[in-house]
């Protein structure tokens, strides 16, 4: 089989190697710690990363950008004429037939691809529920759909179950078979299931890696033909990337939003397209140049931010310095490019490994007065060499969080019950953890917890010590777990 991708110098497509460097830099300047990323040039990978601990056939999860995937499924059907965009979606779900609203049973296929759905609010489902299909068809309605942009990750749902409703298999499965074996992709790639377990999640599951993201956005710059063979529908992908609908309700147009949107991808600035997922999933496809920008990260709790410092960066010091041919190569340049990208490493919390207070409030007992995160009692210990732990009580009983201070720890965050590969339900397991944390002042300990596993999510606990007292603020930044610890707490030492 023909490599998918292959690998170049920067220079060679056009590119400065310490317009790489300058790149990477800028965005951790910023607090932007990319878990990976790859630039590609046609079908030429020029820079690649991967920080430790996450590795170059790790499956991250894609959020958002499983939209697009599921779309691609959708449209390989509609290509060979078994869905058609003007079908009313009851066609595909007969059995609510008689739904109580009629602009529900007046959707149509294509509403759903761009996002035109007839609801208030985004999205029907609700975690609560044990079967997400119902929701569609018995939400209240505010407009005609195939009128408003409102982004709706039913709406991906919905598209996704149609696909899985006729081919008998997760619709993942499907476009692999039909399209992206052919590229390469990862045949361990999967999509969590929704609730009822029968369907997968199209609008945010798809766990794959970083390449297999790019191998998909790249299929779609070729308008779905790789290697002389049309694997995805030419006139579905093109009307797919294209603006089909105003997507700007703000009024206004930033680097990622507002510039319209198509079949399940966003315009973006300068006639460029995207693939975007929370936390910063993100393949962008600039066709001017050739050149796609694929990443992953868990940026939440920064979100807007994060996304519009990327583009501008990836503008400026790569996308508007790209010249058509080749530059002269830089070894030097290079190989310091190549070091930063093997070597990249997680962040550890800024600041100081100890503090005038650390011995004081060791292994010291502090009694909570009662407080949203449940927590009863709490205790930090830490040893000389940076090996930290947080004890304490909670609904679930007693709990350890390990971090570092002066590096991380990976272990697993202490709370149980959180959801597997059926979304609802209990895995039976904790979510691998990396967690560090460092005095940021003589009497503030904060610590970062970030959830790396088949779920993404970061969680910041700051600790005040004040005399015998103590103060907590912790603050999540996850989807749907991690909201056991929320607010603030206070409490004395205990006697």
């Amino acid at each position: 089989m023909k490599e998918f991708f292959t690998y170049t110098t920067p220079e060679n497509v056009g590119v400065s190697s310490e317009n790489v460097i300058k790149f990477m830099t800028e965005l951790e300047r910023f607090g932007i710690y990319l878990h990976s990323f790859a630039l590609i040039k046609g079908n030429e990978v020029f820079a690649e990363m991967y920080r430790k601990p996450f590795k170059k056939d790790d499956l991250h999860r894609m959020y958002s950008t499983t939209k697009t995937f599921a779309s691609m499924a959708l449209g390989i059907l509609i290509g060979e004429g078994k869905v058609k965009l003007d079908d009313k979606m009851i066609k595909y779900f007969p059995e609510y037939a008689n739904c109580p609203y009629k602009q529900v049973q007046d959707m149509t296929v294509e509403d759903m691809l761009r996002m035109a759905t007839c609801f208030t609010g985004g999205t029907t489902y609700k975690f609560s529920d044990d079967n997400w299909v119902p929701t569609f068809f018995n939400t209240p309605t505010s407009h005609p759909s195939g009128t408003i942009f409102n982004y709706d990750t039913s709406a991906s749902y919905m598209c996704n179950v149609i696909v899985e409703r006729i081919t008998g298999m997760p619709f993942i499965e499907f476009l692999k078979e039909r399209a992206l074996n052919k590229t390469g992709f990862s045949k361990d790639a999967r999509v969590l299931c929704a609730p009822e377990g029968t369907y997968t999640w199209g609008g945010s599951a798809l766990l794959a890696t970083t390449l297999d993201l790019a191998r998909l956005a790249r299929l779609v710059m070729l308008d779905g033909e790789w290697n002389g063979e049309q694997l995805l529908p030419r006139d579905y992908v093109v009307a797919a990337k294209s603006n089909l609908i105003d997507n700007a309700q703000s009024g206004f147009q930033t680097t990622h939003s507002g510039h319209g949107y198509g079949y399940q991808i966003w315009r973006t600035v300068d006639n460029t397209f995207s693939f975007l997922g929370m936390g910063e999933q993100l393949a962008i496809c600039m066709p001017e140049e050739d050149l796609l920008f694929v990443c992953t990260a868990d940026c939440q709790g920064i979100a807007g931010i994060s996304r519009a410092t990327i583009y501008i960066n990836l503008w400026h010091f790569i996308k508007d310095t790209i010249i058509n041919g080749k530059l002269p190569e830089n070894s030097e340049a290079y190989a310091k490019l190549k070091a930063l990208c093997e070597n990249a490493d997680y962040p550890v919390y800024p600041g100081a490994v100890t503090s005038p207070l650390a011995d004081k409030v060791r292994n010291k007992k502090f009694v909570l007065e009662k407080n949203p995160m449940g927590i009863t009692d709490i205790t930090f210990d830490y040893d000389n060499n940076g090996n930290a732990v947080m004890k304490y009580n909670n609904a679930q009983g007693y709990k350890e969080l390990k971090f570092g201070i002066g590096k991380y720890i990976i272990d697993t965050f202490p709370q149980d019950g959180y959801f597997g590969d059926i979304i609802g339900h209990d895995s039976g397991r904790r979510y691998r953890c990396i967690a560090s944390g460092a005095w940021t002042n003589d009497t503030t300990l904060h610590m970062k917890a970030d959830a790396i596993d088949d779920y993404f999510g970061n969680l910041s606990i700051m600790v005040v010590f004040k005399g015998d007292e103590i103060s907590i603020y912790m603050e999540p930044h996850a989807e749907y777990f991690m909201m056991e610890y929320k607010g603030f707490a206070c409490g004395r030492l205990a006697e």
